[in-house]
C-alpha cells in the first residue's frame, strides 16, 4: 500500500488515490504526450582538482592533465583612441615605394581599431593619408557596412567618399542605395539621391527615397530632405524634412496612426507622436480627429525616479459638435516615497519610512466613456476615484506602529437612464492607527527546505477613523447610499492569536474583537433612524496538515517526478449575536462565497457588521507538484461549513427565519503540459438542490501566437431585504449572471492570424461584445484592422473599425489596435519584435 513520507510530518494512506489516478489519467491521456528524459550522469569528483587554479580545472580521464577552463562570456575590451590604434594591412600582393605610395592588390585590407577598408585594390599614400578603392570596395565599422565600385578615404581622419554606395545598417536590418556617399567622420555619413528600407531585398514592399539624408550612427538618427514614402511602388506620403531612429532605441517621433470609423463619431483617426524627455520621462501625444464630433486633444506624460514615479495623462475636447459642450477626462496616479521604502530588501517595514500615493481621474459627464472609450472595460467604467494617501512607519519605542491616512471621493455616472447606479459615500478623511508585534519575515532554516516562523504570540492592534460624506441634495435621490449626510465612524480591533506550526501540521488558537462607535447627520432629522454601535468579541480556531507523496504513477504523464499532496483543513470560528440592524452601512458589503471566505471569520467584507458564527468548516485540498521546479500542476478543494445556529445578522438588519444550511464549495486548477489549463469553480446549496455559482475557464496556448479561450458564469442572488436607513429596497432572488465568453488568437498562414471574441448574455439574449481582427506580418511591416462592438448601455451600442498599418523602423505600433487586442483576447501575443542584432554579428 502506498503511504505518505513521514517527513512530511504524518503516515496515512492514499486513501484517494485510485479515484485521482482514475480521473487524472481519464483527463490527461487527452492533453499530454508519454515521455521520459534523464540527465547525464555527472562527472566524478577530483580530489586532485581541489587544489587547482581557479583557472583551471583537472580532467581525470586525461590522466590529471590540466587544462584551461573555458570562458563562458565573449568579452569586450576598453575602447582605444584613434591616435593610439594601430593600423593592420593585408592583401595578395603589396609593391610601392616606402613612405611614399603602397599598392594592395588582391583581396586588399585596411584595418584599424574596428573600421574595415576592402577592396580588389588599393593604392595608400601615407603623406596625404589618402587610400584610393577600385574594384569591390567596402567599409565597415561595427554593424554599419557600405558597398560600392570605387571610393577614397583618408585612413586617419575616417573621411572619404563612395560612388554608388549600397548600404546596411544592421541596427535595425535597414538598408538602400545612392547615388553618392560622403562620409564626414567616423560616424556621420551623408547620401545623395538615396533609398532607405527596412525589408529585404527579395521582399522590396515598402521604401523611402530622399534627396539628401544623414545618418549619425553615433546619435542614432537619421535626418533627410524631400522624402517619399513608396509602399508597393506607389507613393503615400511626401516630407520636405524628416528626422527618424536608425536603431531600436526609443526616440522623439511620429508613431504609427490608426485610422477607422466610429459609429458614435464617424471617421476616427488617432496620430500618436512619442516625445523622448529624458531617459525616465516620456510624453505621448494623441491628437484625434472625430468626423462627427470634432479634434480631441490627448496627452499621456510618464515619469520614474528613485522617489517617485506615476503618469498625468487626459484628453480635451473644446466643443462636441454633437452635444455642444466642452468635454474632458483627465488621470493622476503617483506613487512618493518622502523617506525611504516602507519596506526594506528583506520584506521588514523600514522604521520611520514615510510614503504617499494619488490616484485621481474624472470625467466631464455621464456619457464619456460611452461615447470615447474604445475598449471594453474602458466603455463600461461608471465610476471614477479620486484618492490621496500616505503611510508613515514610527520610529523608536513606537516601531511596531504605523500610521495612515487617506482622502477618497467618486465620481459615479449615470450613463443609462433606465438603470440608477448606487454612489458611495465620500471619505474625508480615513485615519488608521495600527500596532503588529510580528514584522519579521519568515527564513528559511538551517537545511534550506522549510521555513522557519516567528514564536510567541501575534498580537495585533488597530483604531480607525472615519469621516463619511455625501452630498444627497446635490444628486439623484435614488443614487443615496444612506439616510446620513455625513458620519463620524470609530472602529476599534484587537486580536492575540498563538499559532504553532511545523512542517506537517499547524494549529491557530485566535481571540479578537472590534468595537464600533457611530456620529451621524441625518439629511432629514425628521423620523431619521439611530445609529448604533457594537462591541463584539470572536474565537476561531484553525488548523490544518501537510502530507504529501512520491507519485511514480504520474510521471508518465509529465515526463518527470511528482508530487502528490493531501492537505486537509479543519476551521471553527464562534461570535456571538449582536442586534446590529439600527448599524448603517457606510463601506460593507457581502464578501461572497468562495475557497477563501469559507474559512473567513466573517461573512462581510468592510467595518460595519459581524456576523454572528456558530460554525465548522472542513476541506481538503490535493496537488500535484513538480518535484524539482515546485511548479504546481493541478489543484483540488472541496469545502463544507456547518452551521450549529443559523446567521441572524444580514446586511440590512436581522434574519427573522436563520437557516442552518451550509453551501459546499468545489474547485479545480490544471496546469497541463502543451500550455493546456482549466479552473472550474462550483457552489452547491443544499437547500435549493441546486449550483448557485458556476464559474468554468479554459485555455489552450500550444505556441506564442496560439491561444484559445473559454469561460462560462453563473450566479444566483439570494433575495436582498428592504432598509430604510440605507436606502435600499427589496429585490427578490434571481439568477443575476449567465454569460458566457469565447476568444482565441490562431495563425491561417505563417503571415496572417485572426483574433476574435464573442460575450453573450443568457439573460437578456444579446451579445454583449464582439471582436474580429486580423494581423498580417510581413518581414517589414504589419498590417491589424480591427471590428468591435459593444453594448454600453440597453440602449447604446458602439460599432467601431480600427486599421493600422505599421512600417518597421518607421516608429513602433500605436496603441490602440493592440491594447484593444490584448484587452479582449487572453494570451494575445502581439508582433514579435525582431532579435537586436549581436556586436559580433559584423564582425570580421
Amino acid at each position: 500500500m502506498s503511504h505518505y513520507r513521514p517527513c512530511a510530518g504524518h503516515c496515512a494512506p492514499l486513501f484517494v488515490a485510485a479515484t485521482l489516478r482514475l480521473m487524472m489519467g481519464v483527463v490527461l491521456s487527452q492533453f499530454a504526450l508519454v515521455s521520459h528524459a534523464q540527465a547525464p550522469a555527472p562527472l566524478p569528483p577530483s580530489a586532485q582538482s581541489l587544489g587547482s587554479s581557479a583557472n583551471s580545472v583537472l580532467i581525470p580521464d586525461r590522466g590529471d592533465v590540466t587544462v584551461l577552463k573555458l570562458d563562458d562570456q565573449l568579452r569586450v575590451g576598453k575602447p582605444i583612441n584613434d591616435g593610439q590604434a594601430l593600423t593592420f594591412t593585408s592583401s595578395d600582393s603589396i609593391d610601392g615605394i616606402v613612405d611614399r605610395e603602397m599598392r594592395l592588390k588582391g583581396r586588399a585590407q585596411i584595418r584599424r581599431n574596428g573600421a574595415v577598408i576592402k577592396a580588389d585594390e588599393i593604392k595608400y599614400d601615407p603623406d596625404s593619408d589618402v587610400a584610393n578603392l577600385s574594384g569591390n570596395t567596402e567599409f565597415s565599422k561595427g554593424n554599419t557596412v557600405f558597398k560600392g565600385p570605387k571610393a577614397r578615404f583618408r585612413v586617419d581622419a575616417r573621411e572619404g567618399e563612395m560612388e554608388a554606395p549600397n548600404y546596411e545598417l544592421r541596427d535595425n536590418r535597414a538598408s538602400g542605395n545612392a547615388k553618392k556617399l560622403t562620409i564626414q567622420t567616423a560616424d556621420v555619413f551623408v547620401f545623395d539621391k538615396a533609398t532607405y528600407t527596412t525589408c529585404t531585398p527579395e521582399n522590396l514592399d515598402w521604401y523611402f527615397t530622399a534627396s539628401t539624408f544623414e545618418i549619425d550612427n553615433e546619435q542614432k538618427e537619421m535626418v533627410g530632405t524631400h522624402g517619399v514614402m513608396r509602399f508597393f511602388d506607389v507613393p503615400i506620403a511626401y516630407t520636405p524634412y524628416f528626422t527618424a531612429p536608425t536603431s531600436n532605441q526609443r526616440r522623439s517621433g511620429v508613431l504609427a496612426p490608426v485610422a477607422g470609423y466610429n459609429s458614435n463619431n464617424g471617421i476616427d483617426i488617432t496620430q500618436p507622436y512619442y516625445v523622448n524627455i529624458a531617459p525616465n520621462r516620456d510624453l505621448l501625444l494623441q491628437p484625434r480627429v472625430m468626423g462627427q464630433r470634432g479634434v480631441q486633444l490627448g496627452a499621456k506624460y510618464q515619469f520614474l525616479d528613485k522617489q517617485y514615479s506615476g503618469n498625468l495623462m487626459g484628453d480635451y475636447l473644446p466643443y462636441d459638435r454633437k452635444t455642444g459642450t466642452d468635454r474632458w477626462r483627465y488621470e493622476w496616479q503617483q506613487r512618493q516615497n518622502f523617506s525611504g521604502d516602507l519596506l526594506g530588501k528583506d520584506g521588514v517595514p523600514n522604521t520611520g519610512a514615510w510614503a504617499g500615493y494619488a490616484n485621481v481621474a474624472r470625467v466631464s459627464d455621464n456619457r464619456y466613456p460611452t461615447d470615447f472609450s474604445q475598449s471594453i472595460a474602458g466603455a463600461v467604467t461608471n465610476q471614477f476615484r479620486q484618492e490621496v494617501g500616505t503611510t508613515k512607519n514610527l520610529t523608536g519605542s513606537l516601531s511596531n506602529w504605523t500610521v495612515s491616512a487617506r482622502a477618497m471621493t467618486f465620481q459615479t455616472l449615470q450613463p443609462d437612464p433606465t438603470v440608477t447606479l448606487q454612489s458611495p459615500y465620500n471619505i474625508l478623511p480615513n485615519v488608521i492607527a495600527a500596532y503588529n508585534n510580528r514584522l519579521t519575515p519568515a527564513v528559511a532554516d538551517a537545511s534550506g527546505k522549510y521555513i522557519t516562523l516567528p514564536t510567541g504570540p501575534a498580537t495585533t492592534f488597530s483604531t480607525d477613523f472615519t469621516r463619511f460624506a455625501y452630498n444627497i441634495g446635490g444628486n439623484l435621490a435614488a443614487t443615496a447610499p444612506g439616510a446620513y449626510s455625513q458620519a463620524d465612524r470609530t472602529v476599534i480591533k484587537g486580536a492575540l492569536a498563538l499559532p504553532q506550526i511545523t512542517p506537517g501540521y499547524y494549529i491557530t488558537p485566535k481571540m479578537s474583537f472590534q468595537s464600533n462607535t457611530y456620529n451621524v447627520t441625518p439629511y432629514n432629522p425628521v423620523g431619521a433612524p439611530a445609529a448604533q454601535g457594537f462591541t463584539i468579541p470572536t474565537f476561531s480556531l484553525d488548523s490544518g496538515l501537510a502530507l504529501e507523496r512520491d507519485a511514480a504513477e504520474l510521471k508518465g504523464f509529465f515526463g518527470r517526478d511528482m508530487l502528490l499532496t493531501m492537505e486537509p483543513r479543519a476551521f471553527y470560528v464562534y461570535t456571538p449575536f449582536e442586534s446590529q440592524a439600527q448599524t448603517p452601512l457606510f463601506d460593507t458589503a457581502d464578501a461572497g462565497f468562495g475557497v477563501t471566505q469559507i474559512f473567513g471569520e466573517n461573512t462581510f467584507v468592510g467595518n460595519d457588521r459581524i456576523a454572528d458564527n456558530n460554525k465548522l468548516t472542513g476541506g481538503i485540498t490535493s496537488r500535484m507538484i513538480e518535484a524539482n521546479t515546485g511548479a504546481e500542476r493541478a489543484n483540488v478543494t472541496l469545502a463544507q461549513r456547518q452551521a450549529f445556529t443559523g446567521q441572524k445578522v444580514g446586511l440590512n438588519g436581522t434574519i427573522a427565519n436563520p437557516t442552518t444550511y451550509s453551501d459546499t464549495l468545489g474547485s479545480a486548477s490544471v496546469r497541463l503540459l502543451g500550455n493546456f489549463s482549466t479552473d472550474v469553480f462550483g457552489q452547491y446549496n443544499t437547500q435549493l438542490n441546486r449550483l448557485v455559482q458556476t464559474t468554468v475557464g479554459g485555455s489552450w496556448r500550444p505556441t506564442p501566437g496560439r491561444s484559445l479561450n473559454f469561460g462560462y458564469r453563473n450566479v444566483w442572488t439570494p433575495p436582498t431585504q428592504a432598509s430604510v436607513q440605507n436606502n435600499q429596497a427589496f429585490v427578490p432572488s434571481a439568477t443575476t449572471t449567465d454569460q458566457y465568453n469565447v476568444s482565441g488568437q490562431w495563425p491561417l498562414t505563417r503571415e496572417v492570424s485572426i483574433l476574435g471574441r464573442w460575450g453573450y448574455d443568457a439573460l437578456t439574449t444579446k451579445t454583449q461584445n464582439t471582436l474580429m481582427a486580423l494581423e498580417w506580418i510581413r518581414d517589414c511591416w504589419t498590417l491589424r484592422t480591427a471590428y468591435s462592438q459593444i453594448l454600453n448601455t440597453s440602449q447604446l451600442t458602439t460599432t467601431q473599425i480600427l486599421f493600422q498599418i505599421e512600417f518597421r523602423g518607421f516608429g513602433s505600433a500605436g496603441s490602440l489596435p493592440v491594447d484593444i487586442m490584448k484587452l479582449n483576447v487572453p494570451g494575445y501575443m502581439p508582433t514579435s519584435k525582431p532579435i537586436p542584432p549581436s556586436i559580433y554579428e559584423n564582425y570580421q
